[in-house]
Order: C-alpha cells, then structure tokens, then sequence
C-alpha cells in the first residue's frame, strides 16, 4: 500500500449512485449506478485510464495505442482499441448513435464525464479550495479540505496496469499524494489539530517511503520532539544524515541542522503555543457592508417587519438564484442589526457553493464559532452531537446575531442553529433549505432580479448619475443584457468604471454581442460561468439534463407539460427534476408556470451544445413544437368544437406531452397566456427548418388571432408560414396559409387580394388531392361574396362556390360534413331577400350546430333567424334571438385578455344597439332604455380609458360630456328628451374622438340618430 493511505481507510464506492463513477487512485474501476462495472482486460482497463486522465481532451488513436504498446505496435492494434472502446461504451450503457460519455471525436475518442464523478477530480478539487482556504487564513477549513482530498486515494494509483505510460502517470500521481499527505502533516503540526501519535505514525511512514525527502524528516523531527520522544528525533535526523552521506555524498540541508540543533539544546521555541486566553470582547465578525447598497429596500422593511412580530422567527432563509446578491443583502441587513446584538455577531462562509465543491462540514464550523465565543479548548468533545449541545450551551444566555453564508444542504445547517429564542440566525442559500424552514420554524425569504429603476440605482452608485441621465436608452439595454442580475451588473460597472473612455452604448452593443463572454472574470467569485457552475454541479444528472434542454425554450415562461416533452419524459420525472431546480433557485416557479433569466438560458445553451449531439438538439425542438401543435389543436377544438375545417394530424414523436384538458374558457386563456410563445415558435420553426410545424401552427392560431382582433400578428404568422411551405413544397400547407392570408385581406378590405388568396388556395389544395379542404375554401369564398360590409352582394356566385363545396365533399363521400354549408346558405339567402327560405335554412343550421357545439356557425344562425325575423315582422321572436345570440357572445370573460376584451366590448356593443332598433320596432321603450343605458355605460367606461385620446385639447371637452353622460344614465324618464340628448352626446364624442386622433368603436358605432324611438 502507498506509504500516505492511510491503513483503516474505507473504500469509497458510489453504492447506488446516480450515472456512471470512476476511480484511478488505486485500481482502475467503474461503476453504474451503484454497481461496478467489468472493465475486462489490463489493456482495456488501461484504455480507459488514459480517457480518464485526458480529462474530456480528443485523445488520438495513435496515443492509445503509443500509451498500449509503446514503440512495439501490432498490426491490429488500431482496431483492438475500436474494440476495447466499444467494449466500453456498451460497459457505460451508451453508443454512438444514442449517445453517451464516450464518443468518437475526429480521428480519435473522447470521454466527457463530470469530475465529482472521477476520484482524482475530487482530490483535486479539495486540494485547489484546501489552498484558497489555507490562503484566506482559515485553516481548519484546510485540513478538512486535505483529509477529505487524501480520503479519494485506495492504494497505488492505476495499480495492476502494464506498460511505461501507466508506470509514468503511476509516478507523477504518486508524487502528487505524496504532496497532499505532507502538506496536510504540516497544517496539522503547524495548528496543532489531530491526533499526534497518529501524525507521528504517518510521517514516519512517509519517510521511510521518501528515505532522501528532508521537509518531510524536517516534520518528523519536530512532530517527534513535541511528543516527549527527543531522542527519537534525533536518531531521526541521524538516519537521514547518513542516507544523504551515503546515497548523495551531501549533508543535510540549514533548515534541517538548525532544527537539529536546537532540540539538541531543548529550545522551548519548537513547543507549541499555549492556548489562548478566552476571549472576553464580544466577537463582531461581520464583513464590511456593501457603501453602494441599493435595491433592495422592499425586503429589508419586510424583513425588518416579520423579526418585530410576535413571535419572531429565530432563523431566516435567504436564497435565490446565483449573482442575485444574497451576501450583500444579508451583510447589509445585519450590519443595521447589528446593535440589537450586543453579545456580538458570528460570520462563517459556509463554501456551499464555490470552485472545489467541497461544503465545510458542521463539526468543523462548530470548532470555529466556539473559539470565536471563547469557549475552552480543553475537554472539547468531537463528535457532531456533543459539539451542537456545547454550542447551543454557550448561547443559551447571549443575544448573539449569526450569519451563515452560502450553505450548500439543511444537513449542513442544522447543527449549526442555536436552541434558544434570543438569538437570530441568518442563512443565506441558492437552495430554498425547506428542511431548515420545517425543523426550525425559518423564515423564508426569496430574493428576485432587479426592475429597470433598481439596475439603473446601482449604476448611478457606481457610475455616477450624470453619466447615467446622459444615455438612458443604453442603460435600459445594459440591464436587459445582464438580465436585471445584480452580480452580473456590478461586473459590467466594475468594466466601465476602469475604462472612462468607453460610453455605455459601447457597452451595451458589446453585451448583446458576447453575452456571457462579457462577464468572464479571472477571479471564480466574479466569473458568472463560475458562479452558475457551482450551482448546476449541484443537482443530480436528470435535472441537469432537464435544465441543459430547457434552452431550448423560445420564451422567458414556461409551463410543465412544455418542459417534459422538450426533455421527453414522463411528468412525473419532470415534475420531480423541475422541483430539484426550482429548489437549487435555477428555474423559478409561480402559478404554475416556470421561467429562468436570460443569463442562465445562455448557460444552458451553452452546456447543451457541449454535452449533446446535434441530432439530440434537434430532437428535443421537435418534441417542443410537436407539444404546440398538439395544444394548439387541443384549444382550437375546444374554441369550436366538431369543426372538420382542419389539416390532417400531425405525427407527434415519442414522449411529447399532450397538455391538459381544455373547455372553451380554459383553451381561450391558454391562447391569451400562451400566444407569444406560439409567436416565438412560429418563427423558431422557420428558422429551424421545421417546414410542417411552421404553417401548422399558424394555422391552429388563426382563429384566436382572429377573434381578438389581432390581425397584424395575423398577417406576420402566415407570412412567415407561407415561406415555409413554399421552401417545403408543401402544397396542403401553402393551401392553408392562403386562407390565412386571405383573411388578412379580408380584415384590411382588400377583398381582390382576397379573392386571389382563395384561388390559390383552391388550386393548391387541389394539387394536394385535399376535397375537404377544397370545400371549406369554397365556403369561405362564398362567404366573402354575401358580406354586404366588404362586397357587392354576388349572391349567385356564392350559391354556386356552396354547390361546389357540396360536389366536393359528395365526390370525398363526406355527407356527415355537409351541414357546414347550412349557415352560409341561410346568409346567402337572407341577403338575397329570399327571407321565409333564409329563416327555414338558419332553423335547421341553429339546431345541428348547436348538437354539435359549433359556436361560430351557432351565432351565424342565430343573426339570420333574429333579422329574417324582424323583417317578417315577427318582433318578439327577433327580440329573443337577439339575446339568446348576445348571451352567447357575453359568454367570455372580459377581464382576460386586453385585446380580446376589446373586441368582445365592440361585439356586444353593436348587437345591442341591434336589439334596441327590435325593441323599439316592438314598442318595448323601457327595455330599449333600459339596453341603451348599458351601451352608454359601456361607452362612459371607454371614454375614461387612459388609451381613449392623448390630445390635451381634449380633455376639457371629455370632462363636460361625461358630466352630461352621468346625468343622462341616472334619468328614468322616457320623454322624447332623453333619446335627443342621448344622441346629442354621441355626436359630441365622435367630433372629439375624430379631432383627437382616437376615433374609437363607440364614437364610430352612432353617426347620426339611431337611437331615437
């Protein structure tokens, strides 16, 4: 065994941990999921060695087999090591097509792995934070650091491997173990922590292994002598003497003879120091706040608020995202705090969350703030349980403030909170630290990114805010390309402030341009990759894939079922893996939605491009827009249901999700929430290549875009989709985004464009063999030529695009479909004045739509049937077909969607106006003032609207009208004189809305008496 593994150690094998573990520092072995691997021969096991230590490098063949074979190569010794590494591939549970740690790279392999997953990357990231921790002064967290990095070594490193490379890597692994033992010898005798008889035995064992090694003899020496055992130590010195003399022909070197000197002459200097007297003044170990604190004040006067309840928390949790500035704020919160502690203030850095990885255990932060108490060395148990009773005993009595910064776990937390209610303990965390909130009653508290106004205070603190107030664009894009990140804003100040020279628009352009680039930092606590690292090696390999794949995402939120089906799992691992980074603050969560800032998408791309394929990339697109084509479709069905007026179904790729149930109200505010990322996805497809998707979900869109009025966004989807079908030669597609189109031109009364949009779509269609859509284009013709509004009335024309749309879907064997044709045909009928035909038509559509829950083709008949009605004469049947139509109509809700609510207003407006030219027609004046008191309340609430005007001029003349409006709407005669003013006031507001620019639905809906009975 190594002379620095120590002979008790315990071999520390990943039982039933997660993916794929590697040891080198003894013999090389693997281990998936728990469960050691067969590695097979010397030679394979000596193949996977080299991958390991190229440390996720391209290692060429030629190296394998120089690293095999040396200079005597075999013939076969290229295709021995294909076999040796596809032995190990399968070993690993991945291949080349379906992906996996090992993979082949230009003319060679590379083996990505994590390196927590590696011994030696543990050893060496202990080591590395060991020295920044011996450098900070904090050597207790140093020893922990080197034992837990000499802890990784299981005997010979690469040990049983043939060959003169494994013999040269043996060598310099064993130097540097070597290094690590001596230098953790020295911290323990230099501090005095440990065990002394069993330092004594280690440094023996370590010279023996290093007979001519004079620092480590050096250290035995004096370990020996503060033992009691002088003599020893000089018989120690003797030996190597010699073993110089002999070996070297040399002496011992100054150091070692001055040593040898005086323990020769028992100089008390070599003893160690006596312990220090207890500390009497209370400790205030708080950093320096923040001068440049701003932000943040909201949640200090919170924080500050829920300590002076009744009863107050003893504990509080900070966390929130990496960079977000949880130090800073608790620091500062503290350092106000401050004087309410008199017994003094305790600081320790937990370094959950740092390069190295390595979290400072409980017991050795207890040893610290027990010091920092005065508590006496002498006696002092070592176990965790005996440390957390002493500590909570020494508080008991004081008033003590405690600020645990960066915890990585609740386990590493919870021995370190006092037991009593007179102190208060402060943790901060990028983990929420639920376990702490449960056991201890914490507050908890989350804190987000800036708003624009607190990202512009700290650059004006910073930067000065002259120079702010001179570029405020620029600094709105400043905060946008950091993401409104506290960290990352700072790092950017820090740059400009070091370069007068540059202006921020400079600045600016520079961040959109290199994005994280632009926060790089040789310092790891100021390099965000840096920081967003430690925060990603945190969580388990699932949510770690989850999170790479989540940059795939078009927008800044989220829902669940988007989330599994880009990753391709079931929602049950979904949801698991999403908790997991909700709780490491890497994704939030809210109202059951998710979303991450635009720096931590960035990282995730980055991350994705590295450690998946591009056929993986593309996957997990694919499985993204296929879920929104599924609800997009869901929610279109749902809005009109049974409506064949539909592209065939999309093949959907395994484990996309479908979305949850939707009535008409739910997929109506699904489209509202959700129709800026179809927007995003729409072009993402584009872009993408994803020719299908684009035009797809163009369509499936059109008829929430048009119902709420949104026709310029209209316009832009199925502009976008109509170069995706071309591209495509999509002839179904380029048919569907004809119509699309046509609708555009429709809404712009362009009805030639129109008409060509339709012909087109007719001929592509036909192209494509589709007769129902043929049919449904037909009837979409048809319904262009009867709009009064927007064409001349060629109501034989339309009848003849009816027969053609009924021929069609006859020749497809469609007969089920043919009642869609009905509520056209009852327009067409009643515009040609054929009324009695008209009302029997619109009778017979009225009852099979409303069977099949078509809501539009519903309301169609309805119109027919109250109009064809009044016009027979027949008021009240008019009267009631009116309403049962209104009532359908009112059906939404109004506050969802500002655009939609719009709209809907303008709908209902004009139908009741409708009803009140029925209910005067019958003689119903006091329901007809009654309608018109709605419609005038309906147009006070638009007149108030901020949107109405931005004309100053306008305002004086508003105020008087609405004084007369209110006055109007709180009459209750029926003299003629209420009708004359009604109108009057209409008048007003359209002269008001014309001058001002704002000629609004309401001012338009009455250009001249209507109202009047």
């Amino acid at each position: 065994m190594v002379a620095f593994v120590p002979s008790g150690s315990n071999e520390r094998i990943p039982r039933g941990a997660p993916g794929l573990a590697f040891a080198v520092l003894g013999p090389v072995r693997a281990w998936r999921d728990g469960t050691e691997l067969d590695l097979g021969s010397p030679q394979q096991r000596l193949t996977l060695a080299v991958l390991l230590l190229a440390r996720g490098r391209m290692v060429p063949i030629a190296e394998l087999v120089a690293a095999l074979w040396a200079d005597q190569e075999p013939s076969s010794a290229r295709g021995t090591v294909r076999t040796y590494v596809h032995r190990l591939r399968r070993a690993f549970g991945g291949d080349e097509e379906t992906g996996g740690p090992l993979r082949s790279a230009g003319n060679g392999y590379r083996l990505r792995i994590d390196e927590r997953s590696l011994d030696l990357g543990r050893f060496r990231a202990a080591r590395q934070t060991a020295d920044q921790a011996r450098t900070s002064g904090d050597a207790r967290a140093a020893g922990t650091l080197l034992r837990q990095a000499m802890d990784e070594w299981q005997g010979e490193a690469l040990a049983g491997l043939p060959g003169e490379w494994a013999a040269s890597e043996r060598r310099r692994l064993h130097h540097l173990g070597f290094q690590t033992a001596e230098s953790l010898a020295g911290l323990e005798l230099e501090h005095e922590r440990g065990d002394r008889a069993d330092l004594v035995e280690r440094l023996v064992a370590l010279a023996r292994a290093e007979p001519l090694r004079e620092s480590v003899h050096e250290l035995l020496m004096l370990a020996l002598y503060r033992s009691g055992r002088a003599a020893e130590a000089l018989a120690a010195f003797e030996k190597i003497r010699v073993a110089l003399r002999d070996e070297l022909g040399v002496d011992p070197c100054p150091a070692l003879r001055d040593l040898h000197e005086r323990i020769l002459r028992s100089d008390d200097d070599l003893l160690p120091s006596p312990p220090r007297a207890p500390v009497t003044a209370p400790p205030a170990q708080l950093p320096a706040a923040l001068p440049v604190f701003c932000g943040r004040r909201t949640e200090l006067d919170e924080l500050t608020t829920r300590l002076d309840t009744d009863p107050a928390p003893g504990v509080v949790v900070v966390h929130g995202t990496a960079g977000v500035g949880k130090t800073t704020f608790a620091v500062h919160w503290a350092s106000l705090a401050a004087p309410s502690f008199p017994d003094g203030q305790l600081y320790v850095n937990l370094r959950g969350f740092e390069a190295g990885g390595v979290a400072r255990p409980p017991e050795d932060v207890l040893g610290d703030l027990l010091d920092a108490l005065g508590a006496p060395v002498a006696d002092r148990p070592t176990g965790l349980d005996a440390l957390t009773a002493l500590y909570r005993s020494v508080l008991a009595s004081r008033r003590v403030l405690i600020l645990l910064d960066n915890a990585r776990s609740d386990a590493q937390v919870l021995p370190l909170l006092p037991g009593g209610t007179r102190s208060l303990t402060l943790v901060t965390s990028r983990l929420e630290l639920t376990g702490v909130v449960v056991a201890a009653g914490a507050h908890a508290m989350k804190l987000g990114l800036f708003d624009d106004e607190q990202s512009a205070d700290l650059m004006a603190l910073r930067l000065g805010r002259r120079r702010i107030a001179a570029e405020p664009e620029a600094v709105r894009e400043i905060a946008a390309a950091c993401a409104r990140l506290p960290l990352a804003l700072a790092v950017v100040c820090a740059r400009i402030a070091c370069d007068p020279g540059r202006t921020l628009s400079d600045t600016a352009q520079e961040l959109v341009e290199c994005r994280l680039d632009a926060f790089g930092s040789s310092d790891p606590n100021a390099d965000l990759r840096s920081l967003l690292s430690w925060s990603y090696l945190a969580v388990t390999p699932p949510a770690a894939r989850l999170f790479r794949l989540l940059s795939v995402m078009p927008g800044a939120d989220f829902t669940l079922e988007a989330a599994a089906s880009a990753a391709g799992l079931p929602m049950r691992q979904a949801f698991a893996a999403m908790g997991e980074l909700t709780r490491a603050d890497l994704i939030n969560s809210q109202h059951g939605r998710y979303s991450s800032h635009d720096l931590l998408r960035d990282y995730a791309g980055e991350l994705l491009a590295e450690t998946e394929t591009a056929a993986e990339i593309r996957a997990a697109h694919r499985r993204l827009l296929d879920h929104h084509v599924v609800l997009a479709h869901t929610a279109t069905e749902a809005m009109d249901p049974n409506n064949e007026d539909q592209p065939p179904p999309m093949e959907i790729a395994p484990g996309v999700q479908p979305g949850p149930a939707l009535d008409d109200q739910a997929a109506l505010t699904m489209f509202i929430v959700e129709h800026p990322t179809f927007l995003a996805l729409i072009r993402h497809a584009d872009e993408l290549g994803f020719d299908r998707h684009t035009w797809y979900l163009a369509w499936y869109l059109r008829r929430f875009l048009d119902w709420t009025g949104r026709i310029e966004v209209l316009a832009a989807c199925n502009e976008i989709a109509f170069r995706a079908a071309h591209r495509a030669g999509d002839q179904r597609g380029i048919g569907y985004v004809h119509r699309g189109l046509a609708r555009v031109a429709w809404w712009r009364e362009d009805i030639p464009a129109c008409h060509r949009n339709l012909d087109q779509a007719i001929e592509a269609f036909a192209s494509a063999g589709d007769r129902v859509a043929q049919a449904y284009t037909h009837r979409q013709v048809a319904g262009v030529m009867i709009d009064p509004g927007r064409h001349a009335g060629q109501y034989d024309a339309a009848f003849e695009q009816i027969e053609r749309a009924r021929a069609l879907l006859r020749e497809e064997g469609r007969l089920d479909l043919e009642c869609s044709l009905l509520s056209p045909v009852a327009r067409c009928l009643w515009h040609a004045g054929r009324t009695e035909e008209a009302v029997e038509a619109a009778e017979i559509s009225r009852r099979r739509n409303e069977e099949l829950g078509r809501k539009a083709d519903l309301l169609d008949s309805l119109d027919v049937l109250a109009f064809a009605h009044a016009k027979l004469g027949d008021h009240r049947t008019a009267i009631a077909f009116k309403e049962e139509r209104i009532a359908l109509i009112g059906r939404n809700d109004e506050s969802a969607d500002p655009g939609f609510t719009a709209t809907l207003r303008e709908q209902l407006a004009f139908e009741m106006v409708e009803l009140i030219g029925m209910l005067l027609a019958a003689g119903d004046h006091a329901r007809a003032q009654v309608t018109q008191r709605e419609v005038l309340v309906r147009l006070r609430h638009e007149l108030t609207d901020p949107g109405f005007t931005t004309d100053p001029g306008a305002s004086d003349d508003l105020g008087a009208v609405l004084a007369d409006l209110d006055a109007l709407i709180g009459r209750d005669d029926l003299d003629p004189g209420w009708y004359t003013a009604s109108e009057a006031i209409l008048r007003r507001v359209s002269e008001i809305a014309d001058r001002a620019g704002a000629v609004r639905w309401m001012a338009r809906l009455f250009p001249h008496g209507v109202l009047t009975p």
